[in-house]
């Protein structure tokens, strides 16, 4: 699931352009305070010089506008948002395939009730994965959401020839985030 990046992300370069603009603003305050030329004091006995206060202007950095159109934008947010929900989706399927391993765990220990108790759990993570992933793994991910239903049905009847389903499941739900 490598992600080439073609582009610094809109927002990189906005910050870029304030803390550069940040800078520069700093420096051309110091520059000018290092510069400005001090009165020298005079020899007046009788009257007490009042301090001179000098107000320095800083110049507010503005914030340049976007150098890319507003599809662009639009086009690139959008872009990161199905990433982001991809990556979401993989890690509900992860998720899903830890409870399969919990399940393992469970019906190893011939503990029937939290091994269906995992299964609940994991079925739920791959519905939420169901409505993140892209396309492509939409049927798969469905197949082993009613796979999950069958193993449960079978959990009541036959506990003992789930251990190799499962195992098989694991391996496929991971297969969808891994390829092999």
């Amino acid at each position: 699931m490598a992600v080439a990046l073609r582009r610094a992300p809109v927002w990189a370069l906005v910050l870029a352009a304030a803390l550069l603009s940040a800078v520069l603003t700093l420096a051309l305050d110091r520059g000018v305070t290092a510069l400005r030329v001090q009165a020298t004091p005079t020899a007046t006995a009788s009257v007490p010089e009042q301090p001179i206060v000098v107000l320095i202007e800083t110049p507010v950095p503005e914030i340049e506008p976007s150098v890319l159109p507003d599809d662009e934008e639009q086009r690139l947010l959008r872009q990161i948002e199905q990433q982001s929900a991809q990556h979401l989706g993989a890690t509900f399927v992860l998720k899903a395939e830890r409870q399969v391993t919990l399940a393992m765990d469970a019906l190893a220990n011939n503990d029937a009730v939290r091994t269906d108790a995992e299964l609940v759990a994991a079925q739920a993570s791959l519905g939420e994965a169901f409505r993140l992933v892209s396309e492509d793994l939409k049927p798969q991910i469905n197949t082993e959401r009613l796979e999950i239903g069958r193993i449960r049905a079978d959990l009541e009847v036959n506990p003992r020839s789930l251990d190799e389903d499962l195992r098989k499941m694991r391996d496929r739900l991971l297969s969808l985030i891994v390829p092999r």
